[in-house]
């Protein structure tokens, strides 16, 4: 191992992005973020040789003090010991569609038309061959698939069998869950496919305002279908839902409530917690909602907790947190709880909450 300043991304991580880009992360900073190492890419094969020579110059760069451009204000960068470099990817981001079935209000492919528009769909297929013929992907690699709605992709079916059958044993796919995937299922039940989806509410009401289509039931039916087919022996084999936070929209206690109760419904093995990415893009020095935001992250917690839930923080909340102690360096907020998962002991009035509350709701 070498000790110097780098990230987990450029270290071993590929994302292929909806806008015809490939880069390294899909991280958000004040600057841009983002690293694009190749635009206007729609499918073919790639050279590798190419490829790594281009990652070892950026991780030279940042050996000497510098980064590149859109990597300058990244919080994730540090001094660290990291291994090896070897031409096998830790972790590989599918995120080439624009389609879908919803239009949920944060989402940019539909707040900016000009996504859908001028992105040029292809087919995965040829490229993951190759990086499977290449060993490239292996079957350590873990493959997170998102979109768009990737399950509407004619080739998605095709793309899940080609890498399950090449013993790909971690593919996690984000999907809306309005339409029923039994080759999702069938992954599910084989050990080897996970699934989030990101519900985003905890009442009817409030998913179709942000949802922009009234499929309450079905997602939940679709949702308990998958979590049929969890064996919690295997690591990988999971079924979580997400709520991302919303400021002016989904931001109160009572949403995460109902979205955690309904969750732990649904037998759920998970619950995640995230934020809407473009509202913390522009908002950095809302320093009012910024603070709201960790307490509700901090309500997440305590409510999981309480109901037995197992539960997740994604990075843009300890992003969001750790840039707070930058502009308000005097009163540091403490970041450590995101990552706690020992849970505390229960007081009696937690559990005289807990007892009402599922007296009227379970």
């Amino acid at each position: 191992m070498n000790t110097y300043r780098s990230c987990h991304s450029i270290e071993g991580e590929l994302f292929f992005n909806h806008l015809n880009k490939i880069g390294y992360c899909c991280m958000l900073t004040p600057n841009g973020g983002q690293p694009v190492l190749y635009e206007n890419y729609t499918g073919e094969l790639i050279d590798w040789d190419e490829f790594f020579k281009k990652r070892d110059e950026h991780i030279e760069l940042m050996k000497r003090g510098s980064s590149l451009p859109a990597c300058s204000d990244c919080l994730w960068i540090k001094n660290a010991n990291w291994d090896k470099r070897e031409r096998e990817f830790r972790y590989i981001l599918l995120n080439v569609w624009v389609k879908c079935n919803l239009f949920c209000i944060y989402c940019s492919n539909h707040k900016d038309k000009n996504v859908i528009n001028n992105t040029k769909e292809y087919n995965l297929i040829p490229v993951i061959k190759d990086m499977l013929e290449k060993k490239i992907i292996t079957k350590n690699t873990k493959i997170d698939i998102a979109g768009g709605e990737a399950t509407l992709d004619r080739n998605f079916n095709e793309l899940l069998s080609l890498l399950i059958d090449n013993g790909v044993k971690d593919i996690n796919i984000n999907t809306n869950a309005t339409i029923f995937s039994e080759s999702i299922k069938k992954g599910i039940e084989k050990g080897v496919v996970s699934v989030i989806s990101s519900i985003d509410s905890g009442t009817p009401k409030k998913f179709e305002f942000i949802k922009r289509k009234n499929l309450w039931n079905t997602v939940w039916q679709n949702i308990k279908e998958y979590s049929s087919g969890i064996n919690s022996k295997i690591f990988n084999n999971s079924v979580r839902t997400k709520f991302i936070i919303i400021p002016n929209v989904n931001n109160s206690k009572k949403e995460i409530l109902k979205f955690i109760l309904k969750s732990k419904k649904a037998n759920v093995s998970g619950v995640i917690l995230n934020i809407d990415l473009h509202w913390l893009r522009q908002n950095f020095d809302d320093k009012k909602t910024m603070l709201e935001i960790i307490e509700l992250t901090k309500y997440f917690i305590k409510i999981s907790n309480l109901f037995d839930i197992d539960w997740q923080i994604w990075a843009h909340i300890e992003d969001l947190i750790k840039r707070y102690n930058i502009i308000e360096s005097c009163s540091p907020i403490d970041i450590n709880f995101i990552f706690d998962k020992n849970k505390p002991q229960k007081t009696i009035s937690d559990y005289f909450f807990k007892l009402v509350i599922s007296k009227f709701y379970f």
